[in-house]
């Protein structure tokens, strides 16, 4: 197969992302303010419940499709009889957990709450066809971008043509599942295009151990941030998921964009420790960390410094006095942690075929937060903030295990805090003191956002530029290069 450039998968990755982020940006706040308070916590619960359900469905099988076909992508035939076995076991594992989740549903459920877990069986059948594995596998990035874009805008038309009143939550529940769907539908169509099945050699049973600890290990946020949202609609309310939800996905959906290094990076890096030298593996390895770091750092402590202006624009007068924006502030932390812990489980220890060791480590620390929300639930300080809390502290333990293992086992020394990087995080926290200065100037809202951006993305930019930094070297070369293009 013709090698693609790994910045070109990037930029299309990137473009999704970034879609992806204004979609939310503009329906979250429409859909926060309008739906009434306790059937959009009623609706968080349900989806939080439905997602471990949905995750046992999946079973671990898009990560490995990615990862395996990346190896043999080469060879047609090897992939197609690779993904006729992944597509058979994908409808195997669904039917059953469908199956589970009904009875599920039916016993502990009743009116609106019951209609809820019923739409979202639109989800797992279309969760058969969640095949995305073989278009990333094989960096089909441009065709994923724009399917992915023109899918969004369909959602993003029914959301404000369809869901009009606060107690239209079974309307905006059909229209997220729906959205799903259609997704996997139109990539299991352009898949099937480009391969055929073959099921005369079928070895599903040979996959069943990898994909078990596969599917522990992509799915640490069960043990994680999904749990809390589960013991809190349990343990205290429904409305107490929404104030720890709505913070927790507005950081991870901005994360998305510098996300899309990791996610392009893992078929190369699966390919070049398989078919070329180590050498050529670190220097990817090493400038994909750092390129990571180059943007989630200071988007996180970007996005701490204004965490009461972003509730305030999201959320709206209903949600002002919670906890949102502090949950928010611990949230950007957690997430630079976890995008760290992401590099070392997807592009250090997955690509060396070490998920036995990754899912040890992934449940210890699960078990590490499961206990320490026990004991906050018997001091009676179980909160959306504390919770939160244990988890960033839960997720700091398994990064310092897996660097250390990849250092002693693997030979791989990987200092995130070396060379360049470090200077990502200086300056970065640096922001919170220019924020303070500028907000004592008590300036209107929306220019006291603007002066606060624009003052760290320039200070952050000088600095680096004057340093030479690679990264910010690198993007504008790439922008000045597709600037001259386009002139000519």
């Amino acid at each position: 197969m013709q090698q693609k450039s790994l910045f070109k998968n990037t930029i299309y990755k990137a473009i999704l992302s970034l879609f992806n982020i204004v979609v939310p940006i503009i329906v979250g706040p429409y859909i926060t303010r309008l739906l009434d308070v306790q059937l959009y916590g009623t609706y968080n619960k349900v989806f939080s419940e439905f997602q471990f359900f949905l995750t046992f469905a999946s079973f671990g099988i898009y990560n490995f499709g990615v990862r395996e076909i990346s190896k043999i992508r080469d060879d047609k035939k090897k992939v197609e009889k690779l993904f006729s076995n992944l597509f058979l076991l994908s409808i195997i594992t669904n039917l059953i957990v469908m199956i589970i989740y009904i009875a599920y549903s039916l016993f502990t459920s009743s009116g609106l709450t019951t209609a809820l877990y019923m739409i979202m069986i639109i989800q797992i059948v279309g969760n058969i066809f969640y095949i995305e594995f073989v278009n990333e596998a094989l960096e089909n990035y441009k065709f994923i971008t724009i399917k992915t874009i023109i899918v969004r805008i369909i959602y993003f038309a029914s959301i404000f043509v369809f869901v009009r009143k606060p107690e239209d939550i079974i309307i905006y529940a059909v229209v997220i599942c729906f959205t799903v769907f259609l997704n996997n539908i139109i990539s299991f169509i352009y898949a099937k295009r480009k391969l055929k099945f073959d099921f005369s050699n079928i070895e599903i049973k040979k996959y069943i151990k990898s994909m078990l600890f596969i599917l522990i290990i992509t799915n640490a946020d069960l043990l994680y941030t999904q749990l809390d949202r589960v013991m809190l609609g349990k343990i205290i309310n429904d409305v107490s998921v929404t104030y720890y939800y709505i913070p927790y996905y507005i950081v991870t959906t901005v994360a998305a964009i510098p996300y899309a290094i990791i996610n392009v990076s893992v078929p190369r890096l699966s390919y070049l420790i398989k078919n070329q030298s180590k050498e050529e593996y670190l220097r990817v390895l090493k400038k994909s960390l750092s390129s990571l770091l180059f943007v989630i750092v200071p988007m996180c402590i970007g996005m701490f410094v204004l965490s009461n202006e972003i509730i305030n624009i999201y959320a709206g007068e209903k949600y002002l006095g919670t906890s949102m924006s502090v949950v928010l502030m611990i949230a950007c932390l957690a997430r630079i942690i976890i995008s760290t812990e992401a590099v070392f489980t997807n592009l250090v220890m997955y690509p060396h075929n070490k998920e036995k060791q990754i899912a040890i480590i992934c449940v210890s620390f699960g078990i590490v937060n499961f206990i320490l929300n026990i004991l906050l639930v018997l001091f009676k300080v179980f909160t959306p903030v504390s919770a939160l809390i244990t988890t960033a502290i839960a997720e700091l333990g398994f990064l310092i295990v897996e660097s250390i293992y990849a250092k002693k086992k693997l030979q791989l020394n990987i200092n995130v805090f070396e060379g360049r990087n470090k200077s990502y995080f200086i300056l970065s926290i640096l922001f919170i003191p220019i924020a303070y200065l500028i907000k004592l100037l008590n300036l209107p809202f929306i220019l006291n956002i603007l002066v606060i951006v624009l003052t760290c993305v320039l200070f952050y930019a000088g600095i680096l530029y004057i340093k030479k930094d690679e990264s910010l070297i690198f993007v504008i070369n790439k922008f000045l290069n597709k600037i001259k293009l386009g002139v000519k």
